[in-house]
């Protein structure tokens, strides 16, 4: 079973994707950070645009971080634990 996570939403990605009525953070039950995105995804379709570009790549914008530290682009399949942190970013620098 899928650990449960609680996933955070930056205020630039929520912005972005007109997400002002919403929750800033959701329980998630996924196994890694990209499930966990996909979930949001799921309940937010507005985010897509910016999480994914025309081929379905992850975009280098949007970045993760598990209990306040980043993961790096090539771990984002690590497998997360219950009652872990997810931040997802967009880096629009």
């Amino acid at each position: 079973m899928s650990p449960k996570i609680k996933v955070t939403i930056s205020a630039l990605l929520r912005d972005l994707s007109q997400l002002g009525g919403e929750p800033e953070s959701l329980d998630v039950t996924a196994p890694d950070a990209v499930e966990c995105l996909r979930a949001m995804l799921e309940r937010f379709p507005s985010m897509k645009h910016w999480a994914y570009d025309e081929e379905g790549a992850l975009r280098p914008q949007i970045w993760f971080f598990v209990n306040g530290e980043r993961l790096p682009d090539d771990r984002v399949g690590k497998p997360l634990k219950n009652g872990d942190e997810l931040l997802i970013f967009y880096n629009h620098i």
